[in-house]
């Protein structure tokens, strides 16, 4: 079955705003908050403006972000958000090699 692009588009943008929200959303720490905060005001912002690619600096940031959710989430021991960080992690390093603007799918 073939899905378009805009429908795969479409279904991430979702996908990424449930996961900011549950992040924001996490009792334990502040940490996965404001990882939570950030990727849904660096998303916001992207979908707003119809930003077709981030800037180079953000692969930097991306990391980070993966590193904080994977110590914090090992803390908690919240599998899911470890999960994520090293989804996150994967993600910008292969941006940053091949520059094809394309992250997870």
């Amino acid at each position: 079955m073939y899905i378009s692009i805009k429908i795969k588009n479409n279904i991430f943008i979702i996908i990424v705003y449930i996961i900011a929200f549950y992040l924001i959303l996490q009792k334990k720490t502040i940490w996965i908050n404001i990882v939570g905060w950030i990727i849904l005001l660096a998303h916001l912002y992207k979908d707003i403006t119809h930003m077709k690619y981030w800037p180079k600096w953000c692969e930097i940031i991306g990391l980070l972000l993966g590193i904080i959710l994977i110590y914090n989430g090992y803390i908690i021991q919240n599998y899911f958000i470890i999960f994520l960080g090293i989804i996150k992690i994967l993600a910008h390093i292969r941006q940053y090699i091949l520059e094809d603007n394309i992250y997870y799918y």
